[in-house]
């Protein structure tokens, strides 16, 4: 055999091994999938990336990311990270901030062999195989419910919100932490809803705005507590019904399942965190402790970032079996949960029969704030028992009133107005209090307006339209920092945009078009903590582009940025 032969077998050779080492299957075509996972393995196998990329590429997969996914849109998304919330609205935070300080990741991304996965669903899924994320669990977010709760102390009506979920569908028995339903005068809960193609809503507003639809399909109900261990952090609440869509969470009380963790396992933590409602996370178990729960009661301990919101949800096991109930998190690092046998303890105490649990009704309270300039008579009915009970409010004032524990009808409180402001006569007209929406008469006497506040409970009167277009927030200085929602929306040209922020910062306010096209920054300097929501304090917005141009018609989206460290994106539109 010459030399030129040889040579010639040895290139083969080496071909041949080369090309089984990038597929194993010779003579089969190299998935996409496959491709990216070999080129950029290193990066894949970096534990900060796996914390969030479960996650990133379930929510690139939905519909309406996919519609807009292309090269120039995810180059434009890596080059603006602040950006990915318009595209991806329960995007990780963490891949976020990730993205930002990241050179690595952002090549990542730019990467057009990596651009052309994430256009198809079907290899992501290849993908998250080849990765084994994803494939082994499915979050069973049929079983998670948003429990919303309303209190009453010297702020007036305090809003707060958490998981739950459900641990006995005969019974209807949902678990949560005790912290969550604690003093509480009204227990809310929300099941998981999802639209003609099947995507689950994630949105707050949507459950907010539909609840009395929501309450007739089964979706929302109201819960009572029956049972309850301060020292475990559990509470066990009845719901009056459920969805038919709805099942248990997988549980195993046969044994102290949460015993046979062992640290470095993966967990999942299901829940409501933030603005992001039915949003999973993965972590790993650490281990447990004794008298290690806020309240002394014991408790595992995970390598996870569960945040305010997720409180009470499960914390389940690789194979998405019940381990625990959250109890708390720092947002970042670690979180713990109250065990499962706690669970199973807990629910030993709740009566066979239910029936024999004594019904308490818990107090419906609601307030009616005048800003009429006028004394406003009315009129209030708690059920058809009840006499109607006189009332008069002087402008400015606030009033708070109380249903003092007994059993409101579905169609109650019923309110009644003097309807026409300052014509001397009492002509009441009569309002179911959660219907009353700008509400006017149409004589041609002084007219004023009605808002309620569904959140706070709350019924607002106006002597002017204008005024009652502006959402009411309240004066103390807030605990987080927010946005909300821009008035009036609909607008042609001008509108408002309401803030709070927790600590003086640097605000922006970052207008884009449909397409993340930058149109214009709005520059708001630094500013003390507050509330930021009348039309002299909230950032205002005259429908111009940086070159003071008017914008055209259409959808258009503002990014709050708080000194780099928070940001949120809302939608607005321009109807001219």
């Amino acid at each position: 055999m010459n030399k030129r032969t040889v040579l010639c077998f040895l290139v083969f050779a080496l071909c041949v091994f080369y090309s089984s080492m990038l597929n194993p299957a010779l003579g089969q075509e190299v998935s996409l999938a496959q491709q990216v996972f070999w080129k950029h393995n290193k990066t894949f196998q970096r534990a900060d990336v796996r914390e969030v990329l479960p996650q990133v590429l379930e929510g690139l997969k939905a519909p309406d990311p996919q519609a807009r996914l292309n090269p120039q849109t995810i180059n434009f998304v890596v080059n603006n990270p602040d950006l990915l919330p318009i595209f991806i609205p329960d995007i990780e935070p963490r891949f976020v901030a990730l993205l930002k300080r990241d050179q690595e990741l952002q090549n990542f991304l730019r990467d057009p062999l990596v651009q052309r996965l994430l256009q198809r669903p079907a290899a992501i899924d290849e993908l998250a195989e080849l990765l084994g994320i994803g494939a082994e669990f499915r979050p069973p977010m049929s079983s998670v419910v948003w429990i919303a709760t309303y209190s009453d102390d010297e702020r007036g009506i305090v809003f707060g919100k958490g998981s739950g979920v459900l641990i006995d569908k005969a019974r209807r028995l949902v678990v949560t932490n005790e912290h969550v339903v604690r003093n509480v005068a009204l227990i809310a809960v929300f099941f998981p809803y999802r639209d003609r193609n099947g995507r689950l809503i994630k949105n707050e507003g949507f459950y907010f705005e539909n609840w009395e639809w929501l309450d007739r399909l089964g979706y929302h109900t109201d819960g009572r507590v029956v049972a309850k261990n301060v020292r475990n952090d559990l509470a066990i609440i009845q719901l009056d019904h459920l969805p038919a869509t709805t099942r248990e969470i997988k549980h195993d009380f046969t044994r102290n399942i949460e015993d046979s963790m062992q640290q470095g396992d993966k967990v999942h933590i299901l829940g409501n965190p933030g603005q992001q409602l039915w949003h999973w996370i993965e972590g790993t178990f650490v281990g447990d402790g004794r008298n290690c729960l806020p309240s002394r009661g014991d408790c595992l301990v995970m390598k996870a970032g569960a945040r305010s919101g997720n409180s009470g949800g499960p914390v389940l096991n690789g194979q998405g079996t019940l381990i625990g109930i959250l109890t708390a998190g720092d947002g970042e690092t670690l979180s713990s949960a109250s065990p499962a046998r706690n669970v199973k303890a807990l629910l030993n105490r709740v009566p066979a029969n239910l029936a024999t649990v004594q019904r308490t009704y818990p107090k419906r309270v609601f307030k009616i704030r005048n800003r009429t300039g006028l004394s406003i008579p009315y009129e209030i009915r708690w059920s058809n028992r009840n006499n109607w009970q006189s009332h008069s409010l002087e402008t400015g004032y606030i009033q708070t009133h109380w249903s003092n524990g007994q059993n409101i009808p579905s169609n109650y409180p019923k309110i009644r107005f003097d309807h026409i402001a300052g014509d001397q006569k009492v002509t009441y007209r009569t309002y179911k209090l959660d219907t009353v929406q700008f509400r006017q008469n149409n004589n041609h006497a002084p007219i004023y307006y009605f808002q309620y506040n569904r959140r706070g409970d709350r019924l607002d009167l106006f002597l002017h339209r204008n005024a009652a277009a502006a959402p009411i927030l309240s004066k103390s200085v807030p605990e987080e920092n927010a946005l909300f929602a821009n008035y009036p929306n609909p607008f042609n040209p001008e509108t408002w945009i309401p803030y709070q922020l927790a600590k003086p910062a640097e605000v922006k306010v970052a207008i884009y078009a449909a397409d993340g096209t930058l149109v214009r920054t709005l520059s708001l300097g630094h500013q003390a903590a507050g509330v930021y929501q009348s039309k002299g304090r909230a950032a205002y917005w005259d429908g111009t582009n940086a070159q003071d141009e008017p914008v055209a018609s259409g959808v258009y989206f503002y990014t709050l940025k708080v000194s780099g460290e928070f940001t949120a994106t809302r939608k607005m539109l321009i109807q001219k």
